[in-house]
């Protein structure tokens, strides 16, 4: 079962790590895009982000699990288990704050008409803040977690 738990890992920190940035560039580009007007601009929150936070919950989650149980894998050295298990807490902390914290601030600000209050932009400052860093510690913990596994002695003979 300890085989298991690396690999699951890997994949859904890497898929994450994808994703975040896929995003990114979507709504960037939406954003900046001529063929969309204002409204639509505006109400894309609405459809993409709820997805963006399933894909994270649905990822970072067993990522997190995967984390916990492979701390007593002995075919990775101690140091490296505590940094995976730091890092990825580290990242499930930053999205439970950005979710819990900031998004759900962020959600019914959306259907108020525009301007947008100054409040909704400090918010959303905070959380381009909190994505960045969840990103940079889930493609970290994603990199560590790509180093090969020690082989035993029974292994490599």
């Amino acid at each position: 079962m300890q085989r298991l738990f690396l690999p699951l890992m890997q994949f859904c920190l890497a898929a994450w790590a994808a994703i975040a940035v896929f995003f990114f560039v979507v709504v960037v580009d939406l954003r900046m895009s001529k063929h969309f007007g204002d409204e639509t601009k505006l109400n894309h929150p609405k459809v993409l982000f709820p997805r963006y936070y399933q894909f994270e919950a649905g990822l970072l989650a067993p990522a997190f699990v995967c984390a916990c149980a492979g701390f007593w894998n002995a075919k990775i050295g101690r140091a490296r288990r505590i940094a995976l298990l730091l890092l990825v807490s580290t990242t499930v902390a930053l999205a439970a704050w950005d979710y819990g914290l900031i998004y759900q601030k962020l959600a019914p600000m959306l259907e108020i008409p525009p301007p947008l209050p100054p409040e909704f932009h400090a918010l959303h400052r905070m959380s381009r803040w909190l994505n960045e860093g969840m990103l940079t510690a889930c493609a970290a913990a994603a990199v560590l977690a790509l180093i090969p596994e020690r082989a035993t002695p029974t292994e490599s003979s």
